[in-house]
């Protein structure tokens, strides 16, 4: 993917956006990331005329030039859950938390996760019995900074992007803390050693509860959604599977989840992520969704996959 800043004006940013396929697109949106325009000469302006590639590399075009903008003019224009400055922002914060913060935050979702197949676990949800029998289901807890965008770009040494790590990628598949506060670190410049930045300056002022997504017999999909105190997009969602971590754990899988979000995020706008984040893993259900049904996508949600380039977190 490239992209060229090609005008600005009152009503928006016009770019010409270059496809993995080596086709162009023409794109304008405005400051808050609305594409008003958009043209392709090969690929069908229907939605239903589009083969599934051509309509995800539609799409990819489309999260690239908000990226791109982004990054070139400093405008909110990349959802919450496609930035990964964002997600980087929420995993720092998390990493400064204590333990007792922790699971002031998690212990309900790590009880809950653990009550499926762990006798010695109650499940806290109120959750109808038959879900509960469902092949398919995941809990997903919304994550909300105290920081705005402006505070979270001021600490961004460098684009994510253009970050190689210091620090080998293998280290991520330790499952220790301090792995995984290399991996956030690099994305605001640095390494966990030599950086100026202070965690507790990326703080986080509170989560949602848990809602329950699942299918049923139908393939519908289906939620319980749960309360939530704030009324904004969140800055990063929580997706966890069911599992049968122990509570020393559950800190790296919540942390290793937004580090796949991260990798979501590149492969979603068409690009292959920075090394240290080329790890195997469940990211967003999103995506595991496109990896598991298109073929031109690698199953990079599972952890048993071989990927060139990529490890696996175990």
């Amino acid at each position: 993917m490239n992209a060229q800043i090609v005008g600005e004006d009152e009503k928006g940013v016009g770019l010409l956006v270059e496809d993995n396929r080596g086709d162009e697109h023409e794109i304008g949106l405005d400051s808050e990331g609305n594409i008003f325009h958009h043209k392709e000469d090969v690929i069908p302006d229907t939605p239903s005329d589009r083969s599934n590639i051509e309509d995800e590399t539609f799409s990819q075009a489309r999260r690239y030039a908000r990226y791109h903008v982004y990054r070139e003019k400093g405008y909110d224009t990349v959802p919450p859950s496609e930035n990964p400055d964002r997600l980087a922002a929420v995993l720092i914060a998390l990493l400064d938390l204590t333990d007792k913060q922790f699971w002031e935050y998690f212990q309900t979702l790590h009880e809950q996760s653990v009550s499926h197949d762990r006798t010695d676990a109650l499940p806290p949800l109120d959750l109808p019995d038959e879900v509960y029998e469902e092949e398919f289901l995941i809990y997903k807890q919304n994550v909300y900074l105290e920081d705005d965008l402006d505070t979270i770009q001021s600490q961004l040494d460098r684009p994510a992007t253009e970050v190689i790590g210091e620090i080998e990628r293998e280290e991520l598949a330790t499952a220790t803390g301090q792995g995984m506060l290399s991996k956030a670190t690099s994305l605001v410049g640095g390494t966990s050693e030599t950086s100026d930045v202070t965690w507790t300056e990326l703080t986080i002022e509170g989560v949602s509860g848990i809602d329950t997504m699942y299918y049923e017999d139908t393939n519908e999909e289906r939620t319980i959604e749960s309360q939530d105190q704030f009324d904004r997009k969140p800055d990063a969602r929580i997706e966890i599977l069911p599992s049968t971590y122990e509570c020393d754990d559950f800190r790296y899988v919540v942390g290793h989840n937004l580090v796949c979000q991260i990798r979501d995020c590149y492969i979603g706008m068409g690009l292959e992520p920075p090394e240290p984040y080329k790890v195997l893993g469940h990211g967003r259900y999103k995506y595991t969704g496109k990896y598991r049904h298109f073929d031109f996508y690698e199953p990079y949600f599972d952890h048993e996959a071989r990927i060139s380039g990529y490890v696996s977190p175990v």
